[in-house]
């Protein structure tokens, strides 16, 4: 299954100068409980970001970096074709596109479950996700705690 996550604010803001222009405490937990002992894909730039934050990858999950660069990092995987590594992943494990926006224009189409942390507020920001057409989509569990909502999101098929 291809799992998307993402947190973006009213105007669907996801980023300024490659870090997340919020921080919210229980948004990260959410991450890690999704996305712990999974595989997460993502772009060389989320990549360099984790590893300024972190110093190291995302402990306890399995990393791939997608690039055009034939960037590589020892402790990871990488593709330089995301779709064909998401066509090849096996259906019956779940796999999280986790950034940047490059990464989630290429996937979104292609994922069967949306996460989204919606933040009911405005941010200051230099990135944004693109329309989703929550049409084609149904709500399967959503919890609000505070300035966050907690969505999951499932494609009809």
């Amino acid at each position: 299954m291809i799992s998307l996550i993402v947190a973006m604010d009213k105007n669907r803001c996801i980023g300024k100068g490659n870090k997340l222009p919020w921080h919210y405490k229980e948004d990260l937990q959410y991450f890690k409980k999704t996305t712990m002992n999974k595989t997460v894909i993502m772009g060389e730039k989320t990549f360099e970001s984790i590893l300024a934050y972190l110093k190291k990858p995302l402990p306890n999950r399995t990393s791939v970096i997608a690039s055009k660069t034939h960037y590589a990092h020892k402790d990871c995987e990488t593709t330089d074709n995301i779709v064909d590594y998401l066509k090849r992943f096996p259906k019956d494990q779940e796999i999280f596109i986790i950034g940047g926006k490059t990464i989630y224009d290429i996937t979104l189409d292609l994922a069967d479950r949306l996460y989204i942390t919606h933040i009911n507020k405005e941010f200051d920001g230099d990135v944004f996700f693109r329309e989703i057409d929550y049409s084609k989509y149904k709500t399967i569990k959503k919890e609000t705690n505070g300035d966050l909502t907690f969505a999951v999101y499932e494609r009809i098929k």
